[in-house]
């Protein structure tokens, strides 16, 4: 009788066991699968038709959707392993440019540049590149792609964690499929890559390093906004102001090019969480005044074709979780903001 009774409950023990195993399969998810919502990767093409990246179960998802619908439409998704980033529409707003790169830089490095016809909805992928694509720009012609590449994926201090470095400017010629190394910075992080009108030089975000000497010195650069001509990138000079004691993060240019809009920390010396809002300087005048005065985190500007509006991403639980992105819109002069609703579901 005892017997039989071990019996039982060791068989009930082993269907639970069993149970639980298949709960977890079904239940688990690994980290990649848990990424949802609004990315802050976008941009609005001159028909103020806004492309923009959301992520479901992990998924990376293109939608286009026009500002003034509430409606958008998927133009592509990917596996949970990929990361979908910077769509660039072309300046006809005709093609939208894309990068997709894998998520665990661990194992490889990979991207591949798309574009994508808006009249077809015909997806290309025009290379694949064993590095970290981080950001493409047409050429104003339309003519080529200007991108930011990372060749490594390492820390370069024991208590950083890994991320992509060694980046440099590079062009793609689409007609011949050629590609050419533009700069020769190697250098530790660019951001916010901005091609001029002419495609003569473009515009970047990176530390301001030049004058150091000692790793003590490192620790007191400041991030700010760079020209380089590209027929002679070594004449590369600072636009943004060089005196400014507070880093600049993502920018972006006027069509005039004669201002430029960036994120920056609004209280640097009050301690605690740090305040991002969005600024505007004139690069003639030398003046600068505070757009936004939101609070929280401000960043990722982009300045409608016309030249009047700033679109802009704001983090409601910056510092507080995972990001919940929110996409806005303003006058150039940082007055009537509002919210753009986007479909992603």
């Amino acid at each position: 009788m005892k017997k039989k009774n071990i019996i039982i409950l060791m068989l009930f023990l082993l269907i639970i066991t069993a149970a639980l195993i298949i709960i977890g399969f079904v239940f688990n998810k690994t980290e990649n699968e848990k990424q949802n919502g609004l990315s802050n990767q976008y941009d609005v093409s001159p028909q103020h038709t806004i492309a923009y990246v959301s992520y479901q179960e992990g998924k990376p998802q293109l939608f286009l959707q026009n500002e003034n619908e509430t409606t958008g439409i998927m133009a592509a998704e990917f596996d949970e392993n990929t990361m979908i980033l910077d769509p660039s529409f072309s300046k006809d707003g005709a093609i939208l440019a894309f990068i997709t790169t894998n998520k665990d830089k661990e194992t490889k490095l990979t991207s591949t540049v798309h574009l994508l016809d808006l009249h077809t909805n015909e997806i290309t992928e025009v290379f694949t590149d064993s590095s970290t694509i981080a950001e493409v720009a047409f050429h104003p012609q339309g003519s080529s792609l200007y991108y930011l590449r990372a060749g490594t994926f390492e820390n370069y201090s024991p208590i950083a964690g890994k991320r992509p470095h060694d980046f440099d400017v590079y062009e793609f010629h689409l007609q011949d499929q050629t590609l050419k190394r533009l700069t020769n910075l190697s250098q530790y992080s660019i951001h916010s890559l901005y091609v001029s009108s002419t495609g003569e030089r473009v515009f970047l975000q990176r530390d301001d390093d030049s004058s150091v000497e000692t790793p003590e010195e490192s620790f007191q650069v400041k991030e700010r906004i760079f020209q380089i001509p590209l027929d002679r990138p070594e004449k590369m000079s600072v636009i943004s102001d060089p005196k400014r004691e507070v880093s600049v993060f993502s920018f972006t240019m006027t069509p005039s090019e004669k201002e430029m809009i960036y994120q920056s920390i609004s209280n640097p010396d009050e301690g605690g969480t740090y305040k991002y809002e969005l600024y505007k300087y004139n690069v003639e005048t030398k003046k600068e005044i505070q757009l936004t005065h939101i609070g929280e985190y401000v960043g990722d500007p982009v300045v409608s074709a016309d030249g009047k509006t700033v679109y802009f991403m704001l983090d409601k639980k910056f510092a507080k979780g995972a990001p919940e992105y929110h996409l806005y819109k303003m006058t150039i002069d940082g007055d009537n903001i509002e919210e753009i609703n986007l479909f992603s579901s």
